[in-house]
């Protein structure tokens, strides 16, 4: 389905949050209610694109849970003025938290439905499509639309890019051009043989992505595939997270806002050893390790 401003106010379902009440519509997105997600460190409310596939109108249009729920563009909250050292915190405060919040760990339902089921699913759909030399014979042959509607959907599956990043991609995967099958290409040769040489093959080919001016040259876009082909070896470069653990982990990452190989090998070790911390609790890969830092970043 569609979601347009006539409904705002609808019960949908959502295949994996179940029944969410529509609050606000900006479009191309928009903003849902789900009591299922009440307890998760982001609030119950989540923005999906209005032609999000996952959706459908939910047969029943009340609900004692969603009923009462106000629609329209939230109360600004307000904002309280913190010293920089009150918003700093330890891994080892990250991870004690981790474990009071989801007692279950890693294997904890509330943790896998933040968001971290989408990231798998997104990652089983890469391997099904490109895995076992799948991908490379699509691109030997050129299949540059079915290659690009694959990457937009794989691109769309997760919250790693942001609305606007999502927006640009999927302008320039809805061409359908070359573009599309040089960026596969060169991310499956990466995944091959990572290092210099090939990362900036990889990182030139998202940044000529025909994105009619939107910015697809950035830490994220370029680094989701690579996340997504092989969360063994690699993970989601996204700037502030990233950041704020290698300061939890007095790690310097070398960060610079233009991608580049330094900065991600860096981050790549400062991963793996997160990934060894983190072990006892249950992570498997750096879907859990991408995840652990995403729902651990507002701890102050």
């Amino acid at each position: 389905m569609v979601l347009t401003p006539n409904d705002v106010g609808i019960l949908v379902e959502h295949s994996v949050w179940k029944r969410g009440k529509v609050i606000e519509i900006i479009s191309p997105y928009a903003i849902i209610h789900f009591p299922s997600l009440a307890s998760s460190p982001q609030g119950p409310q989540r923005k999906l694109r209005e032609d999000a596939p996952q959706l459908t109108k939910s047969s029943v249009q009340s609900d004692p849970e969603l009923d009462s729920i106000e629609t329209g563009p939230a109360k600004p909250k307000k904002v309280t003025k913190r010293k920089v050292k009150d918003l700093q915190s330890t891994l080892d405060d990250a991870a004690q938290w981790f474990t009071q919040t989801y007692p279950e760990k890693f294997a904890d339902e509330k943790f896998i439905d933040n968001d971290l089921r989408n990231k798998r699913s997104a990652a089983e759909v890469f391997h099904a499509n490109f895995g076992e030399g799948r991908g490379a014979a699509m691109v030997d042959q050129g299949q540059h639309a079915q290659i690009a509607s694959t990457l937009d959907g794989i691109f769309r599956a997760t919250n790693v890019l942001s609305p606007f990043e999502i927006k640009a991609v999927h302008k320039a995967f809805a061409k359908g051009d070359a573009a599309s099958t040089l960026l596969l290409g060169a991310t499956l040769a990466f995944v091959a043989a990572p290092g210099m040489q090939s990362f900036k093959t990889m990182a030139d080919a998202a940044g000529q992505l025909p994105a009619d001016g939107g910015k697809v040259f950035t830490w994220p876009i370029v680094t989701l595939l690579p996340f997504l082909a092989d969360p063994k070896r690699f993970i989601a470069l996204k700037p502030t997270n990233t950041e704020l653990m290698a300061t939890r982990m007095g790690t310097n990452i070398k960060y610079d806002t233009t991608p580049n190989w330094d900065t991600y090998e860096a981050t790549l070790r400062m991963a793996d050893a997160l990934l060894q911390r983190l072990s006892p609790l249950g992570a498997k890969d750096m879907i859990d390790v991408q995840q652990f830092m995403w729902v651990t970043r507002e701890l102050n």
